[in-house]
């Protein structure tokens, strides 16, 4: 009975030991003082692939070499196809500091109702508007705004945005800017390239433009 007990008294002590050293073991890989890291338990989170959006990405090409290349990423769709680090963002998905644009597409008339422009056309905004228009618009429409821009005898039909005989002279500012915004016909969307602030200041010197053409 002595020998059972002291044999139980140890088994206790011994499991005592472990259950302290166990934590201790754990916290004594913690490096709170240099930039050495301890022992590494789960090394893909240690071993984060990091790709730079120019960089090729081994892990798209998966799909190429039918699932024998070694994979990083997993099976996430890549915007510029095979070998690119550019992912495809989430349905839904807003960007950080932005509001999302709900107004459908086709649906100018809602925009033409519903957005106002919030800036005054001051001297400020009037030379901002200008330097957009000539950087984006004027390619296709002139420094003008009468259509005739450089591409204008490669492509048919560019409309004037100034003018006595203009479709756009007595369109409303959202109008305008929903098509700055979602594009439409041939012109692609430009929101990507152009802030908000930017679209209404470019409207804003459409706007002069058309005064100046009257």
């Amino acid at each position: 009975m002595i020998d059972k007990a002291r044999n139980m008294k140890f088994i206790s002590r011994i499991s005592t030991l472990a259950l302290l050293a166990g934590p201790l073991f754990l916290l004594g890989q913690c490096n709170y003082a240099g930039n050495a890291s301890g022992m590494h338990f789960f090394l893909d989170m240690h071993d984060s692939p990091a790709i730079e959006s120019q960089e090729e990405d081994p892990s798209t090409l998966d799909e190429i070499y039918e699932g024998n290349y070694e994979t990083t990423m997993g099976p996430l769709e890549s915007w510029g196809g095979p070998g690119s680090a550019s992912r495809t963002a989430p349905e839904g998905t807003v960007a950080r500091n932005k509001d999302p644009y709900l107004i459908p597409a086709a649906d100018f008339d809602r925009a033409a109702r519903e957005l106002t422009n919030p800036l005054r056309p001051t001297k400020e905004v009037l030379a901002l508007g200008q330097k957009k228009f000539n950087t984006y618009c004027a390619v296709c429409h002139g420094n003008t705004g009468m259509g005739d821009g450089p591409v204008s005898p490669r492509f048919d039909g560019i409309p004037s945005l100034a003018g006595p005989d203009s479709l756009v002279l007595n369109w409303e500012d959202g109008r305008i800017f929903h098509i700055i915004t979602v594009g439409r016909a041939r012109m692609r969307p430009y929101a990507a390239q152009v802030t908000e602030e930017e679209r209404w200041a470019i409207i804003h010197y459409i706007n002069l433009l058309q005064k100046q053409g009257q």
